[in-house]
């Protein structure tokens, strides 16, 4: 039995936990649903084929009603209260199966007190109990096998002693009663596995959606990334300022536009190596992370040039300007050798433009403007940091000379 693809399949492990476990958890709210439904419904059958047997069988009416009533009652209320408590879809399909059992002893125990020759006919009836068991219950395979294994020997083992029964009618009932067990028996067992093939069918489709959206997130994620420095490119860029300008849409807070360049890059490239040029990015790209909050935007703008997007607010301990001679401080300080440069070490220039939060057109006039200020800083002689001031998205005054190292 446990050779069986269905039994493989739930000793099988998905994460920390065996496929039975899962499924048990994923889809208890609905088997139970389901297992309440159907206890309702089987308990009024039950009951109301007192009937039958008041009809068929006068001579067991007082029994039956004593026995179904005063034995499978109480057991159908406790079944209920335990289908509320919180345990394992399983534990409550089992108590289900019992009970199902209880009922087909106590119905046999019902037509052993009949002398009537019609028990024999009607005693028929038992193979309804292996039916309800595998078909319309439908309990885990497992459970199924035992509990008609239970009702097979109930019924087996009852016939002799009905009045009228030979070996001619055991083998006779035999003939239904042995096609009824193995036939619903697969019945239940195909129900079982393809229930789990299916429930593993959506489990795998919702884990391959699942890696496939991680996938995509980290492509999204690589593909804003400079694989060089760790800081956002031109793509990151532009969708943070369509985001910025979606939230700040109606704000009357200003952004701020800081572009830094590296001096003599290209002279510390043909001199040191482009190894050496590239560390050298990686760190002054981590010099100017190091000057940036957590709010800031900070990418790679261009081949040595790097960009800042910072919202003003009316912060001024954080304003433009001395965000960029904190960067123009830090990376000097960082005294990278640079005999190509004037100053013996690696510096930057750097260009600041701020305006309000206005679309992408503006942002770009922002950042032309920058741009003019960075390159009013290099023609001031480098390592300094120069500022154009706009009202709206006019220039109105030339850049002007910040901060100087000499």
């Amino acid at each position: 039995m446990c050779q069986l693809p269905y039994f493989k399949q739930l000793s099988q492990h998905i994460n920390d936990t065996t496929v039975r476990e899962k499924y048990d958890i994923d889809r208890h709210g609905e088997r139970l649903y389901s297992l309440i439904v159907l206890t309702k419904l089987l308990a009024i059958f039950y009951f109301s084929y007192t009937l039958m047997d008041i009809y068929i069988l006068p001579d067991i009416t007082l029994r039956s009603i004593l026995l179904r009533f005063l034995i499978i009652g109480p057991l159908i209320v406790f079944l209920f209260a335990y289908y509320k408590r919180p345990a394992s879809i399983r534990h409550k399909e089992l108590a289900g199966v019992v009970v199902v059992v209880l009922g087909t002893a106590v119905w046999c125990t019902v037509l052993l007190g009949s002398e009537n020759p019609r028990v024999l006919h009607y005693f028929y009836a038992g193979l309804i109990f292996q039916l309800v068991l595998t078909i319309v219950l439908t309990p885990p395979f497992e459970y199924s096998i035992y509990g008609s294994l239970f009702v097979f020997i109930c019924l087996y083992t009852t016939i002799w002693f009905l009045p009228g029964a030979d070996l001619e009618y055991v083998v006779n009932h035999l003939a239904f009663g042995l096609p009824t067990l193995v036939l619903t028996l697969i019945a239940n067992y195909r129900f079982s596995a393809e229930s789990l093939r299916l429930y593993l069918q959506n489990v795998n489709t919702d884990q391959l959606r699942l890696e496939l959206a991680e996938r995509n997130a980290d492509l999204e994620r690589i593909s804003t990334i400079d694989p060089l420095t760790g800081l956002s490119n031109r793509r990151g860029l532009d969708r943070y300022a369509a985001s910025l300008f979606q939230t700040y849409a109606s704000s009357k807070e200003q952004i701020a536009v800081v572009i830094v360049d590296v001096d003599y890059f290209k002279a510390f490239n043909d001199h040191y190596g482009h190894a050496d040029g590239d560390n050298c990015l990686q760190i002054v790209a981590e010099a100017i992370r190091a000057a940036c909050s957590s709010k800031d935007m900070v990418c790679r703008f261009g081949g040595e040039e790097f960009l800042i997007l910072r919202l003003m607010g009316n912060d001024t301990e954080h304003n433009a300007l001395a965000l960029a001679e904190s960067v123009r401080a830090n990376v000097a300080n960082l005294v990278i050798p640079h005999t190509q440069s004037d100053y013996g070490i690696v510096t930057v220039s750097v260009g600041v433009c701020a305006g309000p939060i206005n679309p992408m057109e503006e942002l770009n006039k922002l950042i032309q403007a920058a741009d003019k200020a960075l390159y009013a800083a290099k023609h001031e002689g480098r390592n300094l940091v120069c500022e154009s001031r706009f009202i709206g998205a006019k220039e109105t005054t030339p850049p002007e000379f910040s901060s100087l190292v000499t």
